[in-house]
């Protein structure tokens, strides 16, 4: 089990976020079991909760993955689920990282840089239509790589959205015309199961139906390699702590 909490504050003058009411994690599960049973006891885990405003979580399982995050080992990125075949349907959450190797060869403005676009796109992503709800953090754990997070109603508006001429089409060229980040993976869910409420609703309301509506199969990006035994199952919480 991993857990990466951070704020989703503005940048500071390290590159990490400064502290804000607004509070997300992300826990990482290698079993379904597991996974339901931190859902169900959440505030086991995150004591704060009785203290927020509203609190939202979800039960994901990723479905598609490309690239390494280092949110189990810190010192060594690597690619860690182990994707099922089967995409049960479901409303579609995104998660994309972005981590920068440490060491003396690390550079401050590059980090900072790349959290500005970041910043900038997120954004405009509350304007698109069809994305749901999303949110952004960087765990308060030096050296772990910051989280973007979306729930859309369909994969593809998603797919519209972020993969074609607009905002965030051209980080992505930019990114790999200029390694403005050493690693960028991202990781797509079903939304299998949520608790709690998120600006008064529970997103998944707003998308249009339970967690395991309707949906259109994702067939672009899978994972490339299957490792023996790797996390399978997440856990998304986010807190407003005002």
């Amino acid at each position: 089990m991993s857990w990466k909490i951070g704020p989703d504050g503005p940048i500071g003058p390290d590159g990490y976020r400064l502290p804000s009411n607004i509070w997300c994690g992300v826990a990482l599960f290698g079993d379904l079991s597991a996974a339901e049973e931190a859902l169900e006891t959440k505030q086991r885990y995150l004591p704060f909760l009785g203290d927020a405003v509203e609190s939202w979580h979800a039960l994901l399982l990723p479905i598609a993955h490309r690239g390494e995050r280092n949110h189990i080992e810190r010192s060594n990125a690597g690619s860690i689920f182990d994707i099922d075949s089967r995409d049960p349907g479901g409303r579609l959450f995104v998660m994309t990282t972005v981590g920068f190797n440490p060491g003396p060869q690390l550079d401050l403005a590059r980090v900072i840089d790349f959290r500005v676009h970041v910043d900038q796109v997120h954004d405009w992503l509350k304007t698109v239509e069809g994305r749901v709800a999303s949110q952004l953090f960087t765990p308060y754990t030096v050296g772990d790589d910051g989280v973007t997070m979306s729930v859309w109603r369909s994969d593809t508006v998603m797919i519209e959205s972020m993969y074609k001429p607009g905002t965030h089409r051209p980080q992505i060229d930019r990114y790999k015309s200029e390694k403005t980040a050493d690693r960028t993976p991202f990781t797509r869910f079903r939304v299998l199961r949520t608790s709690g409420r998120w600006g008064g609703c529970d997103p998944m309301e707003l998308a249009g139906g339970s967690a395991r509506a309707d949906y259109a199969p994702l067939r672009t990006f899978t994972n490339s390699s299957e490792p023996e035994t790797q996390p399978n199952k997440v856990s998304m919480d986010k807190s407003d702590a005002s």
